[in-house]
């Protein structure tokens, strides 16, 4: 039987120390390596994730196929610890793949800032 991707909240602390909550694959977010804890239910989510806001992330890449597996990285001091393969279930298939670990993307968040308002044409 084949192994499916699951969804779990997980808490992930911003490079200010923030807590927030967001939503990890359930195999990657257990795993200590990932510097991804337990979920409170007292942190703010981290929102939708686009290319100006999103949290920190690892690529780890299949070598044979190129596929990648872009997964987030709980903590600053997690980074440093990160494995350097990853076993990889692949969904629909009896056998897991090992993929190697890529480049780090780092965290992005937008931050309120005063607006830069046009001036009025007559």
């Amino acid at each position: 039987m084949a192994t499916q991707a699951n969804k779990q909240w997980f808490r992930y602390v911003t490079n200010s120390g923030v807590n927030m909550a967001i939503m990890a694959d359930q195999d990657w977010g257990l795993n200590a390596a990932s510097g991804l804890t337990a979920f409170n239910s007292a942190d703010p989510p981290f929102g939708p994730q686009s290319r100006a806001h999103h949290v920190r992330k690892i690529v780890y890449i299949d070598p044979v196929t190129f596929r990648k597996r872009v997964l987030p990285v709980g903590t600053t001091a997690a980074v440093a610890g990160l494995p350097a393969t990853l076993t990889v279930a692949l969904p629909g298939s009896a056998t897991a793949a090992t993929y190697n670990i890529g480049p780090n993307i780092a965290e992005k968040l937008r931050r309120p800032a005063p607006s830069h308002n046009l001036s009025d044409h007559p």
